[in-house]
């Protein structure tokens, strides 16, 4: 059984990594829910760690809110978008490629943030390496929805930066529900 697993997620993983380098686009993933839901279940497991890392005073309702929030908005917004500009039969394929290549960056990114976490006072070179992730990220969503949008790169990239504000604005109200 877990051969045949590996089987599947090895090609899925180098699709996903493919995409995080702008080689490969949300059509070059498979088209399917299930798939999706997965993914989002793991997405949910790797962004808990993160969350709980650098919000050491949450709740496990809190932290349950924040990344739920955080899902939703980019459930609903990409659907949104891909519905909005006529492209309903891509919603599948370009969440299943946010939600893989958002788990490989926080898998990448988990490692620094327990670095940052240990030494928080300090600008060190992983607060770098996060902060230049988090450009890289906007530049891979800007990317899956550059193709799934059909738009110009830079328009993704804008798009992208819009959910950054966004997320963070939601972030920012259950903040002090939070502290």
């Amino acid at each position: 059984m877990s051969n045949r697993l590996l089987a599947y997620a090895r090609p899925l993983v180098a699709r996903f990594w493919e995409i995080c380098l702008l080689r490969k686009g949300p059509e070059d993933i498979p088209h399917s829910p299930p798939l999706l839901l997965v993914l989002l279940l793991l997405g949910y497991a790797v962004d808990n760690l993160r969350v709980n890392l650098l919000l050491a005073g949450v709740t496990a309702w809190q932290l349950a809110g924040i990344i739920i929030l955080h899902t939703l908005l980019m459930l609903s917004i990409t659907a949104g978008l891909l519905s909005l500009f006529g492209y309903r039969a891509r919603i599948v394929q370009t969440l299943t490629a946010l939600t893989g290549t958002g788990i490989i960056l926080s898998l990448l990114m988990l490692p620094l943030d327990f670095i940052t976490h240990q030494n928080p006072d300090n600008l060190t070179m992983a607060t770098l390496l996060i902060m230049a992730m988090q450009i890289w990220s906007l530049v891979i969503v800007g990317h899956v929805l550059s193709h799934a949008l059909s738009v110009h790169r830079l328009t993704g990239v804008i798009i992208a930066i819009g959910y950054l504000i966004l997320g963070l604005a939601a972030f920012n109200a259950m903040l002090p529900q939070v502290s």
